[in-house]
C-alpha cells in the first residue's frame, strides 16, 4: 500500500492493543510533550503513553514518520540527513513491537510516573519493565546492538526510565518490546525483521482483498475508472479499519474495531453500526462481532451502554436506537444466518421496549432523550434547551426498528409476532406524527410541557428516512427547508445550518460535517425520492475525505479536518459511499 504519515493515522495492526501515534502540542486533552509515542489503547488515561520515541542525532530536524501496513520508517528529515540513517518498526504479533535501526541509535523515554514502576535486568541484556499506571509489564529484548538503561532506583522503583539502543559494529540494532506475563521466556530466535514485516503486510492485503471480492460481486465502480487519489484513500480506509481492530480482552468480548487507536480508544453504541455496515459484505462474521460487541452489555432493562472499554462499561448515557436501521441494511446484504437473526430479534425487542417503557416520563407514548449524548449528537442545538426532549429522529429510529423486528420475525417464521410489530410500528408513527408535528413535519418538544424547541439542526431531517411513510407535503417541506437553510455546502452536509445562531465552524454537532450524519441523510434523501441529491452529498463527502483525511469531522465551509484523526467510522462511511453499497443508492 502507499505510505501514509503517522501524524495523521496511527500505526498499529489488527488485534493489537499497542499503537504508535503522534501527540500534538496544541491538543488540550493531552498533558505530555509533543512527539511520537508507543501507546497502549487500553483505557489508561494519560498512562496510555508508554514511551516517547526519539532519534537522538540531529534533534533540531523534524522527525519523519512514514508507514505502510507492515512497516513504519522513522528518520530525521533535513538536507544533511543521509538516507540510510533510519529506523524501521513493525508489529510482528499482537503483543510485540520490533525496532530495526540502520546507522542510528534510538531513545525511548517513559513519562514521570509512580515510584512503583521500575526497570530491572533479567540477564543477557534483557530488561523487565513494569508500568504501574498502564497496568502492563514488558520485556525489552535486544537482538542486536547495545541496550543502555537509565532508571534510577528511588526506594521502590523508578519515576522516569530511559532506554537507549545503540547499533553494533555493523551500524545496526534490533530490539523487541514484548508484553510480558510472569512465566514468559525471552525469545531470541526470530525471523529476520523484513520477513516479519512482509508477513504483516500480507495479512493486511488478505483483509483488503475481501473488500475487492465483495466489490466485484456487487458490481461496484471498476477500480481502473477511479482516480489515483480515490484508490489511495480507499486503501487507507481499509487500513484504518484493519489496524483499529483489537482482540478480545476484558469487557471487549469479540474482535472489535475501535473508534480510533489515537485518542477515542473505545467503542460507542452507535459508531459500531457504521463500521459493521462497511464490513457487512466483505467480512460478515467480523461485521456481526462488531454489532454484537455492544449488545453483549445490554442491561436487564434492555438499555445499551453509552460506551465500552477494556476495563469498564459506561451506562451514564445511551445512544439512539439506530441499530434497527443498521441491522435492516445488513439483512438486505443476505449474510445473516438464522442464528444471527434470532440474536438480533431478541436484542432489538428488548432495546425497543426499553425506550417505550422506561424513557417516557410523561406517559404520552412518545419517548424522549434525557441528554444530547443519548442522541449521539451530543451538543446539537435542540439540546440548548434543557432536556428531556421528545425528538423526531428518535421517533423515526424506533419506527424503523419495529419494522426491522417484524422482518426478523417473518424470517424466523413467527407470523403473529411479525404482524404485531408491524401494527405497533404503524400505530407508534401515527401517534408520534400527531404529537411532534409542527407545521409540515415533526420537531423537538420538551417532555411534559410539550413546548416547541426552535432549532436549525440537521438532526430534525433524520425523519426523511421514513420516506413514503411521511406525507408528500412533509417530505417536500423538509427538502425545501434543507436547501433554504443552506445545510448543503461545497464540502457536504453541515450538522447545523450556517444561518443558525448556534453555528460554529468547529462546533462539534453545531456545524461540522460528520460521517454518520452524512450516511444517514444520504439514505434519507434516497428514501425521500431525491437520489441525485443523495449522490451529490455522497460525492462531496468522498471529496472532503480525499482532501482532508479521515478526521472525526470537518469544517463545513472549508473542508478542514477537525478533532481526532484516523477515525474508523469516517473510513467506514467513505468505503460504503465509494462502493455505492448503500442499497439502491
Amino acid at each position: 500500500m502507499k505510505a501514509f504519515d503517522v501524524r495523521a493515522i496511527p500505526f498499529s495492526r489488527a488485534g493489537s492493543w499497542l499503537a504508535f501515534s503522534w501527540i500534538k502540542a496544541h491538543d488540550s486533552t493531552r498533558t505530555v510533550p509533543e512527539g511520537l509515542y508507543l501507546r497502549t489503547v487500553r483505557d489508561r488515561g494519560s498512562y496510555q503513553q508508554l514511551f516517547r520515541v526519539e532519534i537522538p542525532q540531529n534533534n533540531s530536524a523534524e522527525l519523519a514518520t512514514i508507514a505502510t501496513a507492515g512497516i513504519m520508517r522513522l528518520s530525521r528529515c533535513d538536507k544533511a540527513t543521509i538516507q540510510d540513517h533510519f529506523i524501521e518498526v513493525c508489529f510482528p504479533d499482537i503483543h510485540s513491537a520490533r525496532f530495526a535501526g540502520y546507522q542510528t541509535s534510538m531513545l525511548l523515554s517513559s513519562l514521570p510516573g509512580s515510584e512503583l514502576s521500575y526497570a530491572i535486568p533479567r540477564g543477557e541484556g534483557v530488561w523487565i519493565v513494569n508500568m504501574l499506571g498502564a497496568g502492563l509489564r514488558f520485556l525489552f529484548i535486544p537482538l542486536r546492538g547495545t541496550l543502555n538503561v537509565e532508571a534510577p532506583w528511588r526506594a521502590q522503583g523508578s519515576t522516569l526510565m530511559r532506554f537507549n539502543i545503540a547499533p553494533d559494529e555493523s551500524g545496526r540494532f534490533d530490539l523487541i518490546i514484548q508484553e510480558y506475563i510472569q512465566h514468559a521466556e525471552p525469545r531470541r530466535e526470530r525471523p529476520p525483521f523484513s520477513e516479519e514485516a512482509k508477513r504483516v503486510e500480507a495479512e493486511f492485503e488478505t483483509f483488503s482483498s475481501r473488500f475487492e471480492d465483495a466489490s466485484r460481486e456487487e458490481g461496484a465502480l471498476d477500480q481502473r475508472k477511479r482516480s489515483a487519489g480515490s484508490r489511495e484513500t480507499e486503501e487507507q480506509a481499509r487500513y484504518i479499519l484493519w489496524s483499529s481492530i483489537v482482540s478480545p480482552e476484558g469487557e471487549i468480548k469479540r474482535p472489535t474495531v475501535f473508534a480510533t487507536k489515537d485518542r477515542l480508544t473505545g467503542i460507542w453504541s452507535w459508531d459500531h453500526c457504521f463500521t459493521a455496515l462497511a464490513l457487512s459484505k466483505a467480512m460478515p462474521e467480523l461485521a456481526w462481532d462488531q454489532m454484537m460487541t455492544i449488545f453483549e452489555h445490554q442491561d436487564e432493562f434492555g438499555a445499551l451502554p453509552d460506551a465500552v472499554f477494556d476495563q469498564h462499561v459506561v451506562y451514564n448515557f445511551v445512544k439512539p436506537p439506530v441499530h434497527g436501521w443498521a441491522i435492516g441494511k445488513m439483512l438486505s446484504d443476505g449474510n445473516l444466518s438464522l442464528e444471527h437473526k434470532r440474536e438480533a430479534y431478541d436484542h432489538l425487542v428488548r432495546w425497543t421496549e426499553f425506550w417505550l417503557r422506561y424513557r417516557d416520563y410523561d406517559d404520552d407514548g412518545v419517548p424522549q432523550y434525557d441528554h444530547g449524548n443519548d442522541s449521539g449528537w451530543d451538543n446539537a442545538s435542540p439540546f440548548a434547551t434543557r432536556p428531556p426532549l421528545e425528538a423526531p429522529d428518535l421517533a423515526t429510529y424506533l419506527t424503523i426498528q419495529m419494522q426491522t423486528i417484524a422482518v426478523l420475525a417473518e424470517d424466523l417464521r413467527e407470523t403473529e409476532a411479525a404482524l404485531r410489530w408491524r401494527q405497533r410500528a404503524h400505530d407508534f408513527l401515527a401517534l408520534a406524527w400527531r404529537h411532534l408535528r409542527s407545521g409540515e413535519s415533526m420537531d423537538f418538544i420538551v417532555s411534559g410541557s410539550h413546548a416547541r424547541v426552535p432549532n436549525l439542526s440537521l438532526l430534525r431531517y433524520v425523519q426523511l428516512l421514513l420516506g413514503p411513510q411521511l406525507p408528500d407535503s412533509s417530505r417536500r417541506a423538509l427538502l425545501d427547508s434543507l436547501q433554504r437553510e443552506k445545510f448543503i455546502t461545497e464540502w457536504g452536509i453541515a450538522s447545523e445550518s450556517p444561518l443558525s445562531e448556534y453555528y460554529l465552524s468547529d462546533g462539534y454537532w453545531r456545524g461540522p460535517i460528520w460521517a454518520p450524519s452524512t450516511l444517514i441523510l444520504v439514505d434519507a434523501l434516497k428514501n425521500a425520492g431525491e437520489p441525485e441529491l443523495a449522490r451529490d452529498i455522497a460525492r462531496k463527502f468522498l471529496r472532503v475525505v480525499e482532501t482532508s483525511g479521515f478526521a472525526e469531522n470537518f469544517d463545513a465551509q472549508t473542508g478542514q479536518a477537525l478533532r481526532d484523526s484516523g477515525f474508523a467510522w469516517t473510513a467506514a462511511v467513505y468505503l460504503i459511499l465509494l462502493n455505492n453499497n448503500l442499497h439502491s443508492l
